[in-house]
């Protein structure tokens, strides 16, 4: 799974509402607000990695721990939990 290239599920759109990140769906130009997924800026950040053309969650994990100065071993866990939860909503292929 972590050579795995990660993808956004086509459709879905990052927005940034105040201090509030967002994913929703986009359908004809309109955005769909029944589906509304929040996260931190953080998890922002890697679901922009994802949506400029995809990532491996080993890249991910390099890139947390990079920017972030944590653990490598964290960052894999980090990135693992986030990636299975958007998974888990059917957010990325």
């Amino acid at each position: 799974m972590d050579n795995e290239v990660i993808h956004p599920k086509s459709g879905l759109l990052l927005r940034k509402i105040g201090n509030q990140y967002m994913i929703v769906e986009a359908c004809a130009g309109n955005v769909n607000m029944s589906n509304v997924y929040s996260m931190n800026r953080t998890a922002a950040q890697l679901w922009e990695r994802l949506a400029a053309g995809g990532q491996t969650a080993a890249q991910l994990a390099g890139w947390l721990a990079a920017v972030y100065g944590i653990d490598a071993a964290v960052a894999s866990r980090d990135v693992s939990r986030q990636l299975a939860e958007w998974r888990d909503y059917g957010l990325i292929d």
